[in-house]
């Protein structure tokens, strides 16, 4: 095959309220750019909670009696319970009612940022999602009456995972949605992709920029996401212990793992943890490192995380020792990986 005909080859689109971006290295103008596109609008109108017409949104009228759903769906289901279960409740997908009672009860663009306080507070009862029922042969959900689903908090770096497995092979790509991304191969005399990090006090600057490959990254941050509610300040992230937006110390974490759906779940527990035990929880992690950002503007990594660091610009990065906070996580990489072999971990034509 002639090599200059390789060429870079993109796809840009919004779907699931962000911005996706393709970036492929190969010899041809893939047609599996388009079925990408293509994938995250259907899972798009599949998972929201927002649309009276998706299939999410018919499971959740549908609790106290099982239903029958489609694969999509019952996989996304499945993954989120398996993470709920992985991280001991901390990620928890059935904290919708808990969501719309402090004001994020429509996409977030709609949301007005001073709203009246609520009147009676939704009900809660943490753990709800131990006794969601899967039947796999069946295909069916079983939601306990009251209990609703919300998988914003998975959908979105799930489906960069479909995504990057069915381009897997092709040559180097970038899938980034909204910031959750995999990298894959690396660019032509590179040795991997550079991925910048945010700043979460300056938007417009990156703290500091990763050189990744085969491997995923994915930030959750509480920087962003925010609103008043009868003059108290709320955020998107809620810590299922209480029931309202988590009280952390701090304002985002990144993670790098082998799959986007794995550093995305782990992102949101190790921010809920804060600091000292987020830390020591992703140090826990075979194959997981991390970057938390303080509020007090430190910025504090795990053991292996400056493996993958090429610039730090002025920020100060403090390696500390801290107290093991809850582990757990083997049974949720197995069914991840079982439920969506590891396809990835080979480069192919033109990989570098």
């Amino acid at each position: 095959m002639n090599v200059s005909a390789w060429g870079w080859h993109g796809l840009c689109f919004r779907a699931m309220n962000t911005q996706v971006e393709i970036q492929l290295y190969s010899d041809t103008q893939d047609p599996r750019l388009e079925d990408i596109h293509r994938m995250f609008l259907k899972a798009e109108k599949r998972l929201t909670r927002f649309d009276l017409s998706s299939e999410l949104w018919q499971l959740n009228r549908s609790a106290g009696r099982p239903r029958q759903v489609s694969p999509l769906l019952f996989d996304a289901v499945e993954m989120a319970v398996s993470a709920a279960s992985a991280t001991q409740g901390l990620f928890d997908p059935t904290l919708l009612r808990v969501m719309e009672a402090i004001g994020y009860d429509r996409s977030f663009e709609q949301i007005r940022p001073d709203q009246p306080e609520a009147g009676l507070p939704a009900p809660f009862r943490p753990g709800s999602y131990a006794h969601i029922q899967l039947n796999r042969f069946r295909r069916e959900v079983y939601l306990p009456a009251g209990v609703q689903l919300d998988l914003g908090g998975i959908g979105k770096g799930w489906t960069v995972d479909r995504a990057a497995d069915w381009l897997a092979g092709t040559g180097p790509f970038l899938i980034n949605a909204g910031g959750d991304l995999y990298a894959y191969g690396a660019p032509p005399d590179q040795s991997g992709w550079s991925i910048g990090l945010v700043d979460p006090w300056q938007p417009e600057r990156d703290m500091t920029r990763l050189r990744v490959r085969q491997r995923a990254v994915a930030t959750s941050t509480i920087s962003r996401r925010r609103w008043q509610r009868g003059g108290r300040p709320m955020h998107h992230l809620i810590d299922p212990r209480t029931g309202q937006p988590a009280e952390t110390d701090c304002v985002s974490v990144t993670v790098v793992a082998h799959r986007v759906t794995l550093a995305e779940v782990y992102a949101k527990t190790a921010l809920i943890l804060g600091t000292q035990a987020g830390r020591d929880w992703l140090n826990r992690l075979p194959e997981v490192e991390g970057l938390l950002v303080t509020n007090d503007g430190q910025a504090v990594m795990t053991h292996g995380f400056s493996d993958y660091v090429e610039v730090t610009n002025d920020h100060s990065i403090a390696l500390q020792s801290h107290t093991p906070p809850p582990g757990g996580h083997d049974a949720f990489q197995y069914r991840h990986d079982r439920r969506y072999p590891d396809r990835i971990a080979f480069a192919g034509p033109g990989s570098g």
